[in-house]
């Protein structure tokens, strides 16, 4: 058998929402009176108190997911950040090297017309 204290919320219960159905259902008739207005109004916010509290502990672990996700995606856009970084790097880096090569190439190429000027023969690359 449920605790006297857990009748008595049940009970209470059962008396508001039997109240507002009639209160809801006189306002449909377009019958309120000021009184009852002010009762329906009074278990309107009796009611929103009681989802704000119902509400509260599932809206703070939603925020804390919210706060979370925050959190990874400024580590994302720091990461993503730092790669761009070492992509453009890269970038730079090959055209550096392509740079090199053809300075290289000329050189080998000046060489080889000098050498070619020297002994009449061709300068291969082999050894």
């Amino acid at each position: 058998m449920p605790s006297i204290r857990l009748q008595t919320f049940l009970f209470t219960v059962f008396f508001r929402q039997s109240r507002l159905d009639t209160l809801k259902i006189r306002e449909a008739e377009g019958n309120l009176t000021e009184k009852e207005r002010t009762e329906l109004d009074a278990i309107f916010a009796e009611l929103d108190v009681e989802e704000a509290v119902a509400l509260k502990p599932a809206i703070e672990k939603h925020q804390a997911f919210i706060n979370s996700l925050l959190d990874k995606e400024a580590g994302f856009e720091t990461t993503i950040a730092q790669l761009q970084v070492i992509v453009t790097t890269q970038k730079q880096l090959v055209e550096d090297a392509r740079a090199y090569l053809m300075q290289l190439r000329t050189k080998r190429a000046i060489l080889a017309d000098k050498y070619q000027a020297l002994t009449g023969e061709k300068l291969t690359g082999r050894r």
